[in-house]
């Protein structure tokens, strides 16, 4: 979001935030002047949301408020209840609520990658240990008590007794674990079939498949994957910006996920000549390959630090020296002269929880 604020700001276009109560990390940023609505509960109430947006339409009479998607909760709550958030004033340029669910869920979407040719990682018939290391997949983005799935990245036999025992299997799917090269197909899809692309490598991910922490811009990974993609976001139906997650594994590529929505590391994106606003259909990113930028976010590092686990550290990052390593140090996207508070607030926080933390410390 940081990243979408700071494209907005460089072009001086206006743009309107509502806040979470509480804390909310843009209230250390110098972007707390846009927050213009707060919601009262911190939980997704959509007579809440409604309320936020309509306090937004009072503010800005007679002009067009479109909702950006930044994340997939909101993302799922808006387009199940599409109409009444555009009788209040909001314009919602997403796909149909159908064709976001076939992108987003992970079982749908696979399946039918299958059909168009693209690799996905080998299915397991069932989560034992002679499968070790696995991945456990939700099969939907939420459970029907309305709870946020979560992949489970499964390396030990202590792992795998917790989760058969807290999860609950009907809502999971299992695949073999892949160890390769991690790429984000950065994709903008237009209304009119045309796909426009950027691509990043991945160099460090926080533990158990969470955010990225340290990227890079890069060339196209595989010529062939990327048309098989546009083939099955053209057959789909969608348009607006996706993720498309990828791993390269003995020269194979395997599809492992896409995120119909922005992403965490948007500055390369940006960088890329992606605009946040073509999402709504207004402006087109920029085509080519472009390489180059990087991306780190040493908040993230920090948190898995805090918390004593370990980060996946990728193959382009075992490469990298010293001088690179002090070039990532000066790319963090939050030691910004326009975000430093929330950058120390992230140091703070990462002090407190190693201090306090008692879980299994990190295995050698």
């Amino acid at each position: 979001m940081l990243a979408i604020c700071r494209s907005f700001s460089r072009r001086d276009l206006p743009c309107s935030l509502v806040a979470r109560p509480g804390a909310d990390p843009l209230r250390r940023t110098r972007y707390r002047r846009w927050i213009e609505a707060t919601r009262r509960v911190d939980t997704l109430d959509l007579d809440d949301m409604i309320d936020c947006v309509r306090a937004l339409t009072a503010r800005h009479p007679g002009q067009a408020l479109a909702f950006m998607p930044t994340a997939e909760s909101i993302n799922r709550l808006v387009l199940r209840h599409r109409r009444r958030f555009e009788q209040a004033g909001l314009a919602v340029p997403l796909v149909s609520e159908a064709i976001y669910a076939a992108v987003s869920d992970k079982a749908s979407l696979l399946e039918r990658a299958a059909s168009f040719g693209l690799r996905v990682p080998p299915l397991l018939d069932a989560a034992v240990p002679a499968a070790l290391p696995l991945v456990a997949k939700p099969r939907c983005e939420f459970a029907a008590d309305g709870r946020k799935l979560y992949p489970e990245l499964i390396h030990d036999a202590v792992a795998l007794e917790a989760f058969l025992r807290n999860a609950d299997l009907s809502q999971y799917f299992f695949q073999s674990y892949l160890d390769g090269a991690s790429y984000y197909y950065l994709a903008h899809f237009g209304r009119d079939g045309a796909a426009t692309f950027a691509y990043q490598r991945n160099l460090l991910q926080q533990a158990n498949g969470k955010s990225i922490i340290a990227a890079e811009l890069c060339g196209c990974p595989d010529v062939s994957t990327r048309e098989r993609l546009t083939a099955l976001f053209q057959g789909l139906g969608y348009h607006g910006y996706a993720m498309i997650e990828t791993m390269e594994l003995e020269g194979l590529h395997y599809l492992i996920e896409v995120n119909p929505r922005f992403w965490g590391p948007w500055s390369l994106a940006d960088r890329a000549g992606f605009l946040p606003e073509a999402f709504t259909g207004y402006g087109r990113p920029l085509s080519g390959d472009i390489a180059g930028g990087r991306y780190v976010w040493l908040g993230g590092w920090l948190a898995d630090w805090g918390h004593k686990r370990r980060p996946r550290i990728y193959p382009a990052a075992r490469k990298l020296g010293l001088g690179d390593c002090l070039a990532l140090l000066a790319c963090d996207v939050h030691f910004k002269r326009d975000s430093l508070c929330l950058s120390f607030s992230e140091i703070v926080g990462a002090l407190k929880s190693r201090l306090f933390h008692t879980s299994r410390p990190i295995k050698p």
